[in-house]
């Protein structure tokens, strides 16, 4: 999987497609430039914005050329290993922190976070001068560019920043205009900079988004705030904690008409998918797309750990995240989060390729972690997290009763969030790190992770040999 900075230009700049009339994920986009005056209405504005949510999805084509959805390689995969709970079987270095700035892991990552900030600043360029277009309009379709653009610029500080430290000067590039040869060359901003934008975004976003889209495909106001939550409990400054709580009370609250858990998890994998209240905004797959099946399944390219194991233990979600089978002489977990057939006479199911970027559990853990964080009284945290086990269908909850300590408690809430999420959005991997560095080492967490250096990934050499501003993150080499 080499990758060249001239095919990450030519994959950014022909972000914004006309795919057909209607806002539907159901037909790849072609290779076609269309920067320029192309939104002229309605109709228009909705295939270009249409454009944004392929790239948001990952989309592309798989070794047949057949449209895919490939959100399971830089959001479910690349985090999971890094969180210890899933490994290539082909090695990448994720699982042992030794990727490097040629790694092809971390040039995809890297390139999927600039391919969807890229498409967001051609669309909300091109939509600004449309002067027939409704001003309510005109504000929602805002909204929903701003918020994909905020997802972007939040995985790439998440995967490339110093996160943690408002004061460090290791942010991202925040690219703000359409990509050419004219503006490539950009240093990195602060860490600060970084988040008061994507926290701007996220508030646009909030004012101008409806509680429910069309589609779960599409954004609505309530994984905006979610959104804005996992921001929140990152930074971890000041008000933070006590506004991650605010938005989730909000959440969990008032989106009961459009949104809730859930009665047992596994119902989401295996039975329901998309038609689950549960789930807040999907990835739509294209029509015959097995790419996922395919890589968890068939080539069983990415498995469960020991650790994921060990962690599964006295779990019910331990009979069917994972299954042992023999695959070349070896026994290895294969990944069954998203696939209830056989393992022996695999096939496709009809939820196999699903993809979940945002569930209402998320709302859940995340105040239960907030309030421990804010040093809270931790009984709602603990009805919180009580709560989520529950639907996953635990009913000994002596150790959450019993713990009166925040970081144990927080230690408890990771825990599950690892749990819950392997595989599926990359919270496994940011909650993980949200435990002191002693922590994470120990040897039920990542003890191969050796210094604080490996919590962020490298600046990919696609960018160091294009962009003469850019700079490599402290730890790695820049040769």
């Amino acid at each position: 999987m080499k990758f060249s900075y001239k095919k990450w230009l030519m994959l950014v700049l022909p972000a914004f497609v006309f795919i057909g009339c209607k806002k539907e994920l159901n037909v790849f986009p072609t290779d076609r430039q269309v920067d320029g005056n192309v939104i002229i209405d309605v109709k228009s504005a909705a295939t270009v914005l249409n454009g944004v949510y392929y790239r948001f999805a990952n989309s592309s084509t798989d070794n047949n050329g057949i449209p895919s959805l490939k959100w399971m390689w830089v959001s479910e995969v690349i985090p999971s290993e890094l969180s210890g709970l899933l490994v290539n079987s082909n090695r990448d270095g994720l699982g042992d922190f030794t990727v490097d700035r040629t790694s092809y892991a971390t040039a995809d990552k890297w390139a999927y976070g600039y391919n969807l900030v890229n498409a967001a600043n051609g669309f909300l360029k091109n939509l600004e001068p449309a002067t027939t277009i409704a001003d309510d309009v005109k504000k929602q379709l805002q909204a929903e560019g701003r918020f994909l653009r905020a997802f972007g610029n939040a995985d790439l500080l998440f995967h490339y920043g110093q996160y943690r430290d408002i004061n460090s000067k290791y942010g991202i590039i925040l690219r703000n205009e359409f990509v050419n040869s004219d503006n490539i060359d950009l240093p990195r901003s602060g860490v600060k900079e970084t988040y008061d934008a994507i926290l701007a975004d996220l508030d646009a976003a909030i004012a101008g988004l409806p509680p429910l889209n069309t589609k779960l495909s599409y954004a609505n106001v309530w994984v905006a705030k979610l959104l804005k939550a996992r921001v929140l409990i990152n930074r971890g400054i000041g008000t933070d904690y006590a506004t991650v709580i605010s938005l989730t009370n909000d959440i969990i609250n008032n989106s009961k008409s459009q949104f809730e858990l859930e009665g047992l998890t596994k119902d989401i994998f295996w039975v329901k998918g998309f038609q689950s209240k549960e789930v807040m905004m999907t990835v739509q797959p294209f029509p015959n797309d097995t790419y996922k099946y395919m890589q968890y399944q068939y080539y069983t390219q990415y498995v469960g750990t020991p650790k994921l194991a060990k962690m599964m233990e006295n779990d019910p979600r331990l009979a069917w995240t994972f299954k042992p089978v023999t695959k070349r002489g070896a026994t290895v977990n294969m990944f069954t989060k998203y696939y209830s057939g056989n393992v022996t006479t695999i096939s496709p199911t009809s939820l196999s390729v699903n993809a979940y970027p945002f569930r209402l559990t998320e709302a859940y853990l995340l105040q239960a972690e907030a309030i421990a964080l804010s040093g809270a009284d931790l009984t709602l945290a603990k009805d919180r997290l009580k709560e989520v086990m529950g639907h996953a269908g635990i009913t000994d909850f002596t150790t959450v009763n019993t713990t009166t300590n925040a970081a144990a408690f927080q230690v408890l809430v990771v825990k599950e969030t690892m749990k819950n999420f392997v595989g599926e959005n990359g919270l496994d991997w940011l909650a993980l790190r949200r435990l002191p560095l002693l922590t994470i080492q120990q040897a039920e967490f990542r003890p191969e992770l050796k210094s604080a250096t490996s919590l962020i990934l490298p600046v990919p050499s696609t960018e160091l040999n294009a962009n003469t501003k850019a700079e490599q993150n402290p730890g790695y080499s820049t040769n």
